[in-house]
């Protein structure tokens, strides 16, 4: 199988112990990771030929190893490193599995197997940014634990996602049973709230079960960013909003459950200096 990937296929590689060879088989029935939804993922774009945020990926990729006891050794991290750095395909998504391998429910994980895939993505225009998401609160609190893993346990987002677009919104943004917000369906959220000292940006505390993501991790870096309990009462003061995860990059938002937010421009602007820091977009 050629590393070279085109528009219609979907790739797959594994880690063999040595070295991240093509793979044509699927993953074991067997593996605990396809038994029991036992494994970690992380998705990296590729645009315009780029692997984006690539050390943000491995690193949280190393720290979910950790927190659930998946082998994770330094030759695994500096092949997929070279690996990925490597690869000459189309733009699409890749994503890293870490399975839990072969062996009964609850026993340690000794062999963890590692997959790599690619897909076609489609990401979003110029126009589809400018126009933002249509984000609504969803009804239905998140009542369980670990909301923010990327794991095979990923039922609750997908229901959250679906509820979401059923009331005509393209993502839907999740409580907790005592009313914070904890992010959105498939992403990390960002809110703009004016405070004493002017307009501040927030973010729902990693306590609360937010995702570590590599975008917010990036807007972490290169902006000032507070994380804090938001309740509905704060989302609905918001001056503007947007969603992040690696395919959308930052998305602005437009509105919050039918309701035009005050000034979307100003994550127009964050949206477009991820963009621009990528050499996904050129101002005029």
């Amino acid at each position: 199988m050629s590393r070279k990937a085109s528009v219609s296929a979907f790739l797959v590689w594994r880690w063999d112990g040595r070295s991240i060879v093509p793979h044509a088989e699927g993953m074991p029935l067997s593996d605990r990771g396809f038994r029991y939804g036992q494994h970690l993922f992380e998705s990296i774009a590729i645009r315009h030929s780029q692997p984006l945020l690539v050390p943000e990926h491995l690193d949280l990729m190393a720290a979910a190893a950790k927190r659930h006891g998946f082998p994770w050794s330094r030759t695994l991290a500096a092949a997929l490193n070279r690996f990925i750095g490597s690869i000459p395909g189309s733009d699409g998504m890749l994503r890293i599995y870490l399975t839990a391998g072969e062996g009964a429910p609850g026993a340690p994980i000794r062999h963890a197997g590692c997959y790599i895939t690619w897909e076609p993505a489609h990401f979003p225009t110029e126009a589809e940014v400018a126009k933002g998401f249509r984000l609504t609160v969803l009804k239905r609190p998140f009542l369980g634990a670990h909301w923010g893993e990327k794991s095979g346990n990923y039922t609750e987002h997908l229901t959250a996602l679906t509820s979401a677009r059923a009331d005509s919104a393209d993502e839907g943004i999740i409580l907790d049973a005592k009313g914070h917000a904890i992010s959105c369906a498939m992403g990390n959220l960002i809110v703009w709230l004016r405070s004493r000292n002017g307009i501040v940006l927030c973010t729902p505390p990693i306590a609360r079960g937010a995702r570590s993501g590599a975008v917010l991790g990036w807007v972490k870096k290169n902006t000032l960013v507070m994380e804090r309990d938001l309740r509905r009462g704060h989302l609905k003061k918001a001056v503007a909003m947007a969603v992040t995860n690696s395919r959308l990059g930052v998305m602005p938002v437009s509105s919050l459950d039918g309701v035009i937010l005050q000034d979307p421009s100003l994550s127009l602007e964050l949206s477009h200096s991820y963009l621009e820091h990528h050499g996904l977009l050129r101002r005029s």
